[in-house]
């Protein structure tokens, strides 16, 4: 493993809570909107990215006896804007520099959960680097592996992914 690597993975923090939220809804479920993917092994970001990090965890997912995640516009929305504010501010933390929590970042967008987890990476590698620093951490594959999560949201910026994981209060 490289020394870039290795460190991008010694930063990772997971992040897991079983908490219901007081107000909002789950929103419907659908899938991503199609994204051609690349030819080649060139990191790649956007749309085709995220599209492809969705295949590559619900294909891991089905290895463990899990049910594909199904996508969620909302927690999707949410882990967007985490994934933008961290580029922008430029820092790399579940919490935000004023110190709010995926949490707080779910409960703001009127999302409720049972059960919720976040996953974040940062790597220029693109979604299997990503999903490989994941895999290497006991905490991001716990949550990667957990079954009874049913939806998930992911975002993307520079390099900053983060991925959100809901079991939905009511299932829609």
């Amino acid at each position: 493993m490289s020394p870039r690597r290795c460190a991008a993975a010694a930063l990772l923090l997971a992040l897991s809570a079983c908490a219901p939220m007081p107000a909002g809804t789950a929103g419907a479920a659908r899938a991503v909107p199609g994204a051609a993917f690349p030819t080649d092994d060139a990191p790649f970001s956007g749309p085709a990215a995220i599209e492809h990090l969705v295949t590559i965890v619900n294909r891991h997912r089905a290895t463990k006896g899990c049910p594909a995640l199904e996508w969620m516009p909302e927690a999707a929305r949410v882990a967007q804007a985490h994934s933008d504010d961290m580029a922008r501010r430029n820092y790399f933390s579940h919490i935000s520099p004023e110190g709010r929590a995926p949490m707080g970042r779910l409960q703001a967008a009127g999302i409720r959960y049972r059960r919720m987890g976040e996953n974040i990476a940062q790597t220029p590698g693109g979604p299997d680097d990503a999903l490989g620093l994941w895999l290497t951490s006991p905490g991001h594959r716990e949550i990667l592996e957990d079954c009874e999560y049913t939806h998930h949201g992911i975002g993307e910026r520079d390099g900053r992914w983060t991925h959100v994981f809901v079991t939905p209060w009511s299932e829609p």
